[in-house]
């Protein structure tokens, strides 16, 4: 048996939404250092059978700590059962009906971002690519008019964002920033299509929830443009 024949194998979840493998490791660290593979690249570790963050590997974290694109003013690490715990989602109502274990397995698929106060989350016009779960702390969001800083609302701990432009790929309509430290889990587009791919039972309730949320705040915005219509008529 031939030494290449002895190292692990993995596959990738490209950005393309395909998976490409197995791959061998002298070929993906060769892929990390030409920037192909980035640290938040979903990899399917054979030895392992289950799907992890590039950066989160041992064997690959240290190649990511140099590469210049890797730097960001938010601290991110990739979310595990011993930095972000279940209970920390139970907050929010969406999750009333997982178990804990339906809980970890969720938690694997996100990313925690932990933001200084006044730190900016998300600007107008990023791309719609994920959604935001609040574990602690507040946001508020925020959006120019006429140079003026507008505050549109404060997003609190059991709360969520970000999930309308995520499932319609628009860019995001204002800013996002933070009132306060905050803690955050992110979770990607891709980690969702990963989440149907790999565990359907899981992403199903998930995904059904938010969808409720959802409505729910459509139909808050058409009652409130109904109401302001019928306002400007009666005084006309």
């Amino acid at each position: 048996m031939t030494e290449s024949a002895n190292e692990p194998t993995y596959k990738v979840w490209a950005c393309d939404n395909m998976v490409y493998g197995p791959i061998q490791e002298s070929i993906l660290l060769q892929w990390i250092d030409e920037e192909r593979i980035v640290s938040n690249t979903w990899i399917h570790c054979g030895n392992e059978n289950t799907w992890r963050q590039a950066s989160s590997i041992d064997s690959f974290r240290e190649r990511f700590t140099n590469l210049k694109h890797e730097a960001t003013t938010q601290k991110w690490t990739p979310a595990t059962g011993e930095n972000v715990h279940a209970e920390e989602l139970r907050q929010f109502d969406i999750f009333a009906g997982l178990s804990d274990s339906d809980l970890d397995q969720f938690i694997r698929f996100g990313e925690l971002l932990e933001i200084p106060a006044e730190e900016l989350v998300i600007k107008k016009g990023d791309p719609g690519d994920a959604v935001y779960f609040m574990l602690g702390g507040e946001v508020r969001v925020q959006l120019k008019v006429n140079f003026d800083e507008k505050i549109l609302g404060v997003i609190k701990a059991g709360e969520f964002f970000g999930e309308m432009a995520m499932f319609t790929q628009t860019p995001r309509s204002a800013d996002i920033l933070s009132n306060k430290e905050s803690r955050l889990l992110k979770l990607r587009s891709e980690a969702f299509l990963l989440l149907i791919k790999q565990i359907p039972s899981l992403a199903g309730p998930v995904l059904f929830a938010i969808a409720r949320v959802m409505a729910g705040r459509i139909a808050e915005t058409n009652d409130r443009v109904k109401n302001q219509v019928a306002a400007e008529f009666i005084w006309r």
